[in-house]
C-alpha cells in the first residue's frame, strides 16, 4: 500500500491528459480532481504513519512516471488543439477549462515532484526536475530553493516565506519575483566567480528562457500560435497558483537571521491526500532537517507545528479574515507562545503591530 498510494499523483495528471484526448468540455477533467482529492483530504483524519518502503526503484517510478505524463499531457493538449483547427474554435468555457486544468495539474502535483527530483544528486533527476520546471516557467526553481529557501527561510531574505498579514492575492507575485531575481543574483554571483560575463552563454538564467521558448514553439508547431498562447497562459497561471499553496508552508513563521532554523520553525500538513499527492513535501520539518533524505523516508513530526488540511488553508486564504481569524491567528498565537524563543517573540509582537493585528503576546513581554 506505501508503494502504490504515490501513484495519486501520475492517476490525477492521467485523468487530465484523457479529458484532452476526448476534447471539448471534457477539457475540464483534470481540473475536476482538485474537487475530489479536496474532499477526501479535508475530510481524512490526519495520516501520522511512517512510511516502509525499502526498494528506491520501486519507490521512485511513480515520479518518472509523472514525468512522462506531463510531457503527455502538454502534448495531448497540443494535438487536441490541432485536430480541433486551432483553439480560436474553442468556447470561452473550455479555454478556461484548457487553463485551469494545465494550471491545476502543473502546480499540484507537479511541483511537489520536481522538487522532489531537484533535490536528489544525480543528473537524470535533476535533469527530469528542470523539465517539469519549465512547465510552470521556473526550470532554476533549485537556485534560489537551494541556496535562498533552504538557508533564509523564516527571515526577510527567504521570498518564500509569507509575512503577517500578507494575503494569497498578493504574495504570489512577490514570490515569483523574489525567486527570478534571487535565481538571477545567485547565477550572475556564480559568473563572476569563474571569470565569465553575465551576458554569456553559459548563463543559465538565458538558457533557461530558451528553454521555455523552446516548450511554447513545439506546442505552437503541434497545436498553432494559438494553443502556444493558451499555453503560456496556463504556464503563468501555474506560477501564480503554486505560489498560492507555497503560501501555506511558512506562514508568518519568524527567525532571528543568522541562527539555526529548527523543526519548530516549519509548518506541517498531515493529511494523508496531500501526503501522498505531494510526496511528503507536506512532511516539511523533517525534509528541512535533511534536504537529501528521499520523500518515503521522511518521519511525520507529530509534536511539531500543524495546519489542518492544505486545500483548506486554500479555500479559507481566498476570504483572508476567514483565514486569519479561523486558522491562522490560533496557530500562530500557539506558534508564538509555544514554539517561539524570546528574542522570535519580539519579532512576532513587531510583524503583528505591522500587519495590524492583536498583540497576543503582551502578558508575556518583559517588563520596562
Amino acid at each position: 500500500m506505501d508503494y502504490l498510494r504515490y501513484y495519486l499523483g501520475p492517476l490525477s495528471v492521467a485523468v487530465g491528459l484523457m479529458g484532452f484526448a476526448l476534447g471539448d468540455a471534457w477539457v475540464w477533467l483534470g481540473f475536476g480532481t482538485y474537487f475530489v482529492l479536496a474532499v477526501f483530504d479535508i475530510l481524512l483524519l490526519r495520516d501520522l504513519a511512517e512510511r516502509h518502503m525499502n526498494n528506491p526503484l520501486l519507490a521512485d517510478l511513480p515520479l518518472y512516471l509523472h514525468v512522462f505524463l506531463m510531457v503527455g499531457l502538454y502534448g495531448t493538449f497540443a494535438w487536441r488543439a490541432g485536430v480541433d483547427g486551432g483553439v480560436q474554435h474553442w468556447s470561452v468555457f473550455n479555454l478556461v477549462g484548457a487553463i485551469a486544468s494545465l494550471a491545476w495539474l502543473s502546480a499540484v502535483p507537479n511541483l511537489p515532484i520536481q522538487h522532489e527530483l531537484l533535490h536528489r544528486r544525480d543528473s537524470f533527476s535533476r535533469g527530469c526536475a528542470y523539465l517539469l520546471g519549465g512547465l510552470y516557467g521556473d526550470p532554476l526553481r533549485g537556485l534560489p530553493h537551494i541556496h535562498g529557501h533552504h538557508i533564509h527561510l523564516g527571515t526577510a531574505l527567504d521570498a518564500d516565506t509569507a509575512v503577517r498579514g500578507e494575503t494569497m492575492y498578493t504574495f504570489p507575485f512577490r514570490a515569483t519575483l523574489g525567486s527570478y531575481r534571487d535565481a538571477i543574483r545567485i547565477e550572475g554571483e556564480r559568473l563572476i566567480k569563474q571569470g565569465h560575463r553575465f551576458w554569456s552563454v553559459g548563463n543559465r538564467c538565458l538558457q533557461a528562457l530558451g528553454f521555455e521558448i523552446l516548450i511554447l514553439v513545439v506546442i505552437g508547431l503541434i497545436g498553432g500560435i494559438g494553443a502556444a498562447l493558451l499555453a503560456l497562459a496556463a504556464i503563468a497561471a501555474t506560477k501564480l497558483v503554486l505560489e498560492a499553496f507555497n503560501y501555506y508552508q511558512h506562514y508568518g513563521i519568524v527567525r532571528v537571521p543568522g541562527t539555526k532554523y529548527e523543526r519548530r520553525h516549519l509548518w506541517n500538513h498531515l493529511q494523508p491526500i496531500v501526503r501522498a499527492l505531494a510526496v511528503e513535501i507536506t512532511n516539511h520539518s523533517d525534509h528541512h532537517m535533511d534536504a537529501f533524505k528521499p520523500f518515503y523516508r521522511l518521519k511525520p513530526d507529530v509534536e511539531g507545528p500543524q495546519m489542518p488540511s492544505v486545500f483548506l488553508c486554500f479555500m479559507a486564504g481566498l476570504i483572508p479574515p476567514l483565514w486569519f481569524r479561523l486558522i491562522l491567528w490560533p496557530r500562530l498565537r500557539d506558534w508564538d507562545r509555544r514554539f517561539a524563543t524570546p528574542e522570535e517573540r519580539e519579532l512576532a509582537r513587531a510583524a503583528n503591530r505591522r500587519a495590524g493585528w492583536p498583540d497576543w503576546l503582551a502578558d508575556l513581554a518583559p517588563s520596562a
